[in-house]
């Protein structure tokens, strides 16, 4: 099976095995570089790839189910979409790499380098971060910093009535502090002006919001663009269509 570099088309290995997986392990065992090879939906699940070689090469949508990449160099390597559902990624170079829409459910990326990856809509449940290097808070949600939120007719939203002034989570309910999990529940869900507008166009109200000091703070790892708060203080509300300062008629009577 011969493998190519996934920019040139040049090939970067080549032996008499019939599957693309065979010929991976092979050049690993051989100790070849797989560095840019296109390698986009291989079938990898439960092989061993310590050490590795697969800088800038093409993983998107691969199967790394229970693969062990560990100390692999994975720098710049495009993994969108990869499943690496308990993978061992321990020490793994993924520096600059696309893990956008990875599948990184229970995997071990514990001292792993992540450096400027890009996490967007990754799947963290579960995994180990112990020690994981170059984590970055893309949004750097803090108390007394202002952003938006988008609501139904009345100020209402996924069940609760809102009101101008700060709104908590109801009495019984615990706020999802997982940093792992997107779109965690119980929390009050906020992001950028623009997000809003892309995500919840369809809304008839959007607010200006305030973090209230105390209020407790989730904004995953692999950001989608929003964070959660278990308290958030409306400032100001606005029609959508119209424009205008709504403010006045959602103020607690």
């Amino acid at each position: 099976m011969k493998i190519f570099n996934r920019y040139t088309n040049d090939l970067v290995f080549e032996d008499d095995n019939k599957t693309i997986r065979e010929t991976v392990l092979n050049a690993i065992n051989q100790q070849a570089s797989l560095s840019r090879a296109n390698l986009s939906r291989a079938n990898l699940n439960e092989a061993n790839l310590s050490r590795a070689n697969l800088s800038g090469a093409n993983l998107t949508e691969a199967n790394l189910t229970w693969a062990s990449p560990s100390w692999a160099n994975l720098s710049r390597a495009n993994l969108s979409r990869a499943n690496l559902s308990r993978a061992n990624l321990s020490r793994a170079n993924l520096s600059r790499a696309n893990l956008s829409g990875a599948n990184l459910s229970w995997a071990n990326l514990s001292r792993a380098n992540l450096s400027r990856a890009n996490l967007s809509e990754a799947n963290l449940t579960g995994a180990n971060l112990t020690g994981a290097k170059g984590l970055l808070k893309m949004m750097g949600v803090e108390p007394g910093n202002t952003y938006w939120k988008r609501f139904g007719e009345n100020l209402i939203n996924e069940g609760y009535q809102f009101y101008v002034g700060i709104n908590n989570l109801r009495g019984f309910e615990v706020f999802a502090a997982d940093e792992r999990k997107l779109c965690s529940y119980p929390g009050f869900h906020f992001a950028s002006r623009s997000r809003c507008t892309v995500d919840y166009s369809s809304r008839p109200l959007e607010a200006r919001i305030r973090i209230p000091e105390g209020a407790q703070i989730n904004e995953p790892w692999a950001t989608d663009g929003k964070a959660s708060a278990s308290a958030i203080e409306i400032l100001q509300v606005f029609d959508v269509e119209t424009g205008e300062d709504v403010t006045e008629l959602y103020r607690r009577k």
